[in-house]
Order: C-alpha cells, then sequence, then structure tokens
C-alpha cells in the first residue's frame, strides 16, 4: 500500500513539474514550514527531482514557543541530511501596512524573503506545498467572500516565480507517505482551532458535505475549478488587450482610463478589466459587492472609492484615474516677490519651479515648450504658485491661458495638485498652467501631454 502512494505521489510530481515548466530547473527553493504537507513535498523532491534544493523557513513570531521551535525543528533536521537551509526570523504582527491583516502581512513577508533568496542564490523558483485540500477550501474560502471565476479557480499551479508541486495531491496520501517513511513533521496547534474561517471550512463543513450530500466533493470542486482556471486564462488576455484600449497617460496617476472607451465595455467584461488592472498594482482583491459598487460608478462623474490602503480610484467626466491619496491634498499657495534680473527656485507641492524676471514689455504669455513659458513682467512683480482648484480666484487677465473649457479638461482629482503660477505687477495680470500650450508643437512629448491635459481648440485642432 505504501509503494502504491509513492508511486502515485511520484508520477503526480513529475506530472506538476512537467506542466508547470520546473522539471528540468536547476534547482528549487523549497518552501519549508517543517508541518506535514512542506514535509511530505520536501522528502518527494529529494528523491524524485533531478536538481538541487535548498531550503527558506521564515518564522513569523505570531505563535511564540511553538513557532521557534519550528524553525529549530526545519533548521536540525536539513542539517542532518545535509541541506543548505536559510531561517529567517520576523515580527510581522508590529510591522503590518495599513489596512493589512495578519495573514495578508505574513504573506507579504514571506514571499519577499524568497524572492530575496531566489535572486541572491540562483535558483529559478520557490515551492509551496499547497495541496488538492488547500485548492478545494481556498475555493470555498474565496466563493463565501464573494469572489468571481479567478477565486474559483482556488490556487494556481504555477504563478511567476512560485511553483506548487503537490497541488494535485490529496492531504490524506502525502500523510500516508510521511508515516509509511518514518519522516518526522511538526504539526501546527491553530490548524485545529475553529475560530478562522478557512480552519472552519476543513474541520466543519467539507466533512459535513461528504458526509450528506457527496463524499466526492473534492473531486467535484477539483473538476470546477479546473474549468474556472481555464476560463479565467482566456479572460485574463482578453483583459490584458482591452486594458491596453483603454488607458491614458496622466503624471498624477498611477494609471488611468479614458472614460469614454470603459463605458462601451458590457458589464461582465468591465468586471474583469478592474479585477486585471487590479492585480497589475498588485492591489488586494475586490469581493463581489464592492467590485459591483466600483462598477456602477464608472456610469457616473465625480466620484471617488478606496480600493486599499492609500489607493483611490477617482472618476472625472474624461478620466478614470487610481492616484495616492496624496495626490488629493492641496498645497498652500507659495507667493514670491522678484525684482528685475533676480532668479528663485520655489517648491509647491510634488513641483520645483525656476522663477526668473527678464521684463521685456507688453505682450502675450508664451508656451515655450512642455514646462516653461514666458510671462509679461514689469521690473519688480509678485508671482503666486497656487492650485487649479482654487482657479476662481485668480484674477482674470485679458490673456489668462485658461478658461472654463480648461478647467473641465483637467480631472477633478489633478486639481488639487495642479499649480496656476500667476504674475502680478502695477501693468500686468498674467497666469499660466505648466502643460498648456498656445500653439501646436510638432513634438512628441506634446501630443502626449494634450491628450491629458488640453482640449482640441487649445491643442490648435479645428
Amino acid at each position: 500500500m505504501s509503494d502504491s502512494v509513492e508511486n502515485k505521489l511520484r508520477d503526480e510530481l513529475r506530472r506538476s513539474g512537467e506542466r508547470q515548466g520546473w522539471w528540468d530547473a536547476s534547482g528549487l527553493l523549497v518552501a519549508l514550514s517543517g508541518g506535514g504537507d512542506s514535509m511530505a513535498m520536501f522528502e518527494l523532491l529529494r528523491r524524485f527531482f533531478p536538481g538541487r534544493l535548498e531550503v527558506a523557513h521564515l518564522e513569523h513570531g505570531f505563535r511564540g514557543g511553538p513557532s521557534l521551535s519550528d524553525a529549530a525543528f526545519v533548521a536540525e533536521y536539513c542539517e542532518k541530511i545535509g541541506v543548505r537551509c536559510f531561517v529567517r526570523h520576523g515580527d510581522v504582527m508590529n510591522n503590518r501596512l495599513p489596512g493589512e491583516s495578519d495573514e495578508m502581512a505574513g504573506r507579504r513577508v514571506r514571499y519577499d524573503f524568497f524572492f530575496e533568496l531566489l535572486d541572491s542564490g540562483g535558483l529559478p523558483f520557490v515551492a509551496t506545498a499547497h495541496n488538492s485540500g488547500d485548492l478545494v477550501e481556498t475555493m470555498l474560502f474565496n466563493l463565501f467572500r464573494g469572489a468571481g471565476i479567478k477565486g474559483l479557480s482556488g490556487i494556481a499551479g504555477r504563478r511567476g516565480r512560485v511553483v506548487r508541486p503537490v497541488i494535485s495531491c490529496g492531504r490524506d496520501d502525502l500523510r500516508s507517505f510521511l508515516s509509511s517513511s518514518g519522516i518526522p513533521w511538526r504539526e501546527d496547534e491553530t490548524n485545529a482551532e475553529n475560530r478562522y474561517q478557512r480552519n472552519r471550512i476543513r474541520n466543519q463543513l467539507l466533512p459535513w458535505v461528504r458526509s450528506n450530500l457527496n463524499k466526492s466533493t473534492d473531486r467535484v470542486l477539483l473538476g470546477l475549478a479546473g474549468e474556472c482556471l481555464a476560463a479565467d486564462a482566456d479572460d485574463e488576455e482578453d483583459s490584458a488587450g482591452l486594458l491596453l484600449w483603454i488607458k491614458r497617460r496622466h503624471p498624477f496617476a498611477l494609471v488611468s482610463w479614458d472614460v469614454a472607451a470603459t463605458r462601451r465595455l458590457p458589464p461582465r467584461r468591465l468586471s474583469s478589466v478592474l479585477r486585471a488592472q487590479g492585480r497589475e498594482l498588485s492591489l488586494p482583491s475586490l469581493d463581489r459587492r464592492r467590485l459591483d459598487a466600483l462598477r456602477d460608478l464608472v456610469a457616473t462623474s465625480g466620484w471617488r472609492f478606496q480600493w486599499a490602503n492609500d489607493v483611490e480610484v477617482c472618476g472625472a467626466r474624461n478620466l478614470i484615474g487610481w492616484v495616492r491619496r496624496a495626490v488629493l491634498t492641496q498645497p498652500p499657495p507659495v507667493r514670491v516677490s522678484l525684482t528685475n534680473g533676480e532668479r528663485k527656485i520655489v517648491e509647491w507641492g510634488s513641483w520645483r519651479f525656476e522663477l526668473i524676471l527678464e521684463p521685456r514689455g507688453g505682450g502675450r504669455a508664451r508656451g515655450r515648450g512642455v514646462w516653461s513659458a514666458l510671462i509679461p513682467a514689469e521690473e519688480s512683480c509678485l508671482m503666486t504658485i497656487s492650485s487649479m482648484a482654487d482657479a476662481v480666484n485668480v484674477p482674470a487677465g485679458d490673456n489668462q491661458c485658461f478658461n472654463a473649457d480648461i478647467l473641465r479638461e483637467f480631472p477633478w482629482w489633478s486639481r488639487p495638485g495642479t499649480p496656476i503660477l500667476h504674475c502680478a505687477g502695477e501693468k500686468i495680470n498674467r497666469s499660466w498652467i505648466p502643460g498648456i500650450f498656445n500653439g501646436m508643437q510638432e513634438d512628441s512629448n506634446y501630443v502626449i501631454i494634450a491628450k491629458v491635459f488640453c482640449c482640441d481648440k487649445l491643442a490648435g485642432k479645428t
């Protein structure tokens, strides 16, 4: 019986390696917690994988003494069998980012550690011990929190540099292999505690379903996961193309979308593209309720939606922007007195201005490229740098370069951080907005800026 289980696991291991693309790799970094799943994976790899193996263990600092004992167990076991082992001790609970749960923070710190070792050690992949039971539990966990097709695909066999050699293996088979081979492992005492939702699914829900509804529940759910994974792969490919179509450039946004193009997307496709954008920006996934709420906002203007931590999605008439919350903060005005020939460097928000007073008589303010202008001045003048959000308070000069049409072309969420430079003297009263032109320029930078900032009339189009 033990030989048949081992042979079955060996075949599954090789199929996973060939399917995921790591079987012929030079080696693997094994994420070894000391638990039954990871110890079984490690020993299967030692027996059947031809490449080099190294081990990584992160002690999170969650469980005190037992956690330290797990780390010592892994280090001693690796030393005994002559495998190189890296152990790191952390204090994850006290180093969480805003909005992170303990689980999210632990995962972030753990994978940062793994990727650091991959980069320094020359190994191409890190192997984690997720198995078919984890996949089924993850499917149900995601289902109950409102996930879509991607969530129902469970756990991918490979995600970038992370591979999962035993994703097709059952937990019972892995434990049977350990017992018959005399391989020790550590049991995490929190696995038996039902205060965590995932543990309740494993220890209470799934046993009841197997006993009362379908004893083949795991097989049925694994089949569904495979279908969802294939559908999600097609969906990701389509969403990537649509993202390229609706994206626009804006200097204040992590990424921005064209509103008109976005509103042409059918509701289900829009949900998929929103999810794809979140993944591209490494944001946590939204549950179905919040995703539907964000999708509904796209049909309106003048809204803001907190996605996670300090990232907000803001909708305006022409652009939807993913922005850091700091972008929405309006810097106070800065006033600078200049006399003839004087030069000053002035900072306002994230902007840096070089102001030089060289009076040239009357005339218009003229754009001299993307971010420079000649503004008529007198022997001495007062220059004020303030936010576009306060444009209504800036005195209107007869040659002022902005008006209501221009303001509408700036998304509301960019106005607090967009400066207006106003020059005032006894006879001169002029204003200028960086990025605005008084004439068409044959310059690729200008074309990009014009699409973001300028209306067609200002860009010289008819």
